[in-house]
């Protein structure tokens, strides 16, 4: 016959433990993805980040236009066509910007790929700088 077990108390580290996964639990994280995550861990040097940006685009208004223009809603021909340049001309631009992680193609249907910015964009406000830098309205036309 074998003697029941008696109940230990629980250990002080098992005690923390537990208070630990009772304080994660209750904290609401309201973060889309762990891309917007990271994005947003990126707001703590900002001017460092800020200077690659204005990097990537230096002088380069087209590529500022093509950037503005990937709304998310948007294919290579239709960028074109709505900036009024040749789809030659936007497509280079479009792959450089995924390059450096600021646009991705958010979907693709009928052999269409539409393009998006990165949540990247709204911790360093780049659409706003872009605007104000190269004079174009939100959607990367010139401004009346």
């Amino acid at each position: 016959m074998t003697k029941p077990r008696e109940s230990q108390p629980p250990s002080p580290t098992t005690e923390r433990d537990q208070q630990i996964l009772s304080r994660l639990a209750r904290i609401e994280h309201k973060v889309d993805s762990l891309e917007q995550t990271t994005a947003f861990a990126l707001r703590a040097d900002e001017d460092k980040h800020f200077a690659s940006v204005k990097a990537i685009f230096r002088n380069s208004k087209r590529r500022a236009q093509v950037y503005l223009a990937a709304n998310g809603s948007r294919s290579v021909q239709q960028i074109a066509d709505h900036l009024h340049m040749k789809r030659q001309n936007v497509g280079p631009e479009l792959s450089t910007l995924a390059q450096e992680g600021l646009l991705e193609l958010s979907e693709s249907h009928s052999g269409q790929d539409i393009w998006a910015k990165k949540p990247l964009d709204r911790t360093l406000r780049i659409t706003k700088f872009l605007q104000k830098e190269f004079s174009l309205t939100s959607d990367g036309r010139h401004k009346a």
